[in-house]
């Protein structure tokens, strides 16, 4: 029974409505994130950038990719749904030294389930419903250090086997402004600010049902704002000697404009050792909406963590392979806002980066 209520909390949506509605499609736009890096530094990402994933919090984040890359990631499962998987699949490439473009595809598949749909009060029940969205991104610097970008996505979903695939257009806008702090040969220090908004267009999905009858729900509109400390340079660490560190630091706020839920703020931070061992730390805390349940589900908090690779590919292959691979991880139990306060099993993310330099 829990099971059921759970599922019709988070997969259903409660009586479509022009105003995003939080039980609709929540698992692709709040759900896993497509980066291991990211989900580990409590989904904070709008001020950091610098990767494909990146897109998907601020599409001005890959303008400060430097040369080229290709980006998969996958993560499971969904709370109770075992044989649910989100994947993730990206690539950059700068064409110009004030330009880079990127295309991505972001999935989740839901698998085989229990729960029906209700449209217009009819329930129906769904055959392994799926979301997939394609964005084509775009990202310029117009002044030094100003980033501007934007995403173009065709968003996919297909929820009841005799309906067909339900298609939309919707388009996320962002910049990124990066401030130097300290420029020398020993180190560097700068600041970033970011901010972005999914779904600029208050695009969302028509819901038809097998007799033809459509009704009309909204993708939500994500404002996020930030700022992202960034230090690297040679520290004492004791008997170690002189090592090379590099640290970062940020704190987000989030607000979904087209409702009163998901509000809150996110911390995250990231060290990387010798270039080459990367900890994050992060947490995150935002308002939810307990479905009319008297159930204590206002708020969810969380600490997150995880751990990084980067593998100098280029260099041990003495240039046969012109690439460097960076592994993230994550694997924690997913947070509490599921099963009446009680933490399920872990989630586990992977995330695997091939990041190399272009001949000029």
């Amino acid at each position: 029974m829990k099971t059921h209520i759970f599922l019709l909390l988070c997969l259903i949506p409660f009586g479509l409505q022009a105003q995003y509605n939080y039980g609709f499609q929540q698992e692709y736009f709040f759900g896993r994130l497509p980066s291991g890096q990211v989900e580990a530094m409590g989904r904070a990402n709008v001020a950091v950038g610098g990767s494909v994933a990146s897109l998907f919090f601020n599409p001005a984040g890959i303008g400060l990719i430097d040369h080229q890359e290709v980006t998969f990631s996958t993560s499971a499962p969904y709370y109770f749904l075992k044989g649910a998987d989100y994947y993730f699949l990206g690539g950059a490439r700068r064409f110009k030294p004030n330009m880079v473009g990127a295309i991505s595809m972001n999935k989740f598949a839901i698998g085989p389930t229990t729960f029906d749909l209700t449209i217009l009060g009819v329930r129906y029940p769904t055959d392994k419903p799926r979301s997939t969205n394609w964005a084509l991104t775009y990202a310029i610097e117009p002044i030094k250090g100003l980033h501007i970008g934007t995403n173009v996505n065709t968003f996919f979903w297909k929820y009841i086997d005799e309906v067909p695939v339900t298609t939309q257009f919707h388009i996320d806008l962002g910049a990124l402004y990066r401030m130097p702090l300290k420029e020398s040969t020993s180190g560097s220090s700068h600041l970033q600010f970011g901010a972005a908004v999914n779904n600029v267009t208050f695009a969302g999905l028509p819901f038809a049902n097998p007799q033809g009858e459509v009704d009309f729900a909204e993708f939500p509109s994500i404002l996020r704002a930030g700022v992202a400390f960034m230090t690297e340079g040679p520290v004492d660490v004791g008997f170690l000697g002189l090592e090379k560190i590099a640290f970062t630091g940020t704190l987000e706020y989030q607000n979904v404009l087209n409702n009163p839920f998901r509000t809150g703020i996110r911390l995250g931070t990231e060290t990387i050792l010798w270039d080459a061992f990367a900890v994050r730390l992060g947490y995150l805390s935002h308002s939810l909406n307990n479905g009319g349940l008297s159930i204590n589900w206002s708020r969810m908090r969380d600490l997150t963590f995880g751990f990084g690779l980067i593998i100098p590919l280029q260099e041990l292959t003495k240039g046969n392979l012109p690439f460097n691979l960076n592994v993230d991880y994550v694997g924690m139990k997913q947070p509490p806002q599921t099963n009446f306060g009680a933490r399920l099993e872990n989630f586990r993310t992977f995330s695997f980066r091939l990041v190399w330099v272009m001949e000029e």
